[in-house]
């Protein structure tokens, strides 16, 4: 009787050892497959946020404007705005974008637009939808990315603030965001009260996040 329960605990005993061993096994199991989660997350990673800034300006001989009716209502079927423009007898205007996004930093901009908009002559007030092809080109003229927009204007000729959302058109580069900034038409001359006409022109903010898919 005593060696039958002698080697009862025995098996008792290696029943047990078997079971934390199992358990150990286990666990490593997890771990590991834990690890390889993580270094895969890691290794795909996360957007990164940026900003950027530029100043725009109008070119007057592409803006083609459509009266609708007899209201306040146009549509601005075709508008070309650039960063860098040269106007006869005006000078030069403008420069790069500056932003903490390398692909950006440096870079030139031209922004085709059509909007869809009320203006009324008398108060100036403006207001209405606006999409906008943005393409970003490096020194040589080349599109390095480009950008489709889609928002609201609203303000007046003296200052109407835009503001829309925007996605990469790009297939290599995942980015989107959005774009903010103040267009002018006009400004008053504050020596005599006067309305003057500038070239219109707008400084934009750029803000959003990327991922390259490659």
């Amino acid at each position: 009787m005593k060696k039958f329960s002698t080697l009862l605990t025995l098996m008792v005993v290696a029943l047990v050892l078997v079971a934390f061993a199992g358990c150990d096994l286990a666990m490593d199991g997890a771990v590991d497959r834990g690890l390889d989660v993580t270094s895969r997350k890691a290794g795909a990673g996360a957007p990164v946020e940026f900003t950027a800034t530029v100043n725009m300006y109008q070119d007057h001989e592409s803006v083609v404007d459509r009266h609708v009716g007899n209201s306040n209502h146009y549509k601005t079927e075709e508008e070309t705005l650039y960063s860098s423009i040269t106007v006869d007898g005006m000078g030069d205007f403008g420069g790069v974008i500056k932003s903490d996004w390398d692909l950006l930093d440096g870079k030139h901009v031209v922004m085709n637009n059509v909007t869809n908009y009320n203006l009324d002559p008398y108060t100036t007030e403006l207001s209405g939808s606006n999409h906008s092809s943005i393409m970003i080109l490096d020194d040589s003229g080349d599109v390095v990315l480009e950008l489709d927009a889609n928002g609201v204007i609203e303000g007046s000729l003296f200052g109407a603030e835009i503001a829309m959302n925007w996605v990469s058109k790009n297939s290599d580069v995942k980015a989107r965001g959005k774009v903010a900034g103040t267009f002018v038409w006009l400004l008053i001359d504050y020596s005599n009260g006067n309305v003057i006409q500038t070239l219109p022109n707008g400084t934009f903010t750029l803000t959003g996040t990327y991922n390259r898919s490659k």
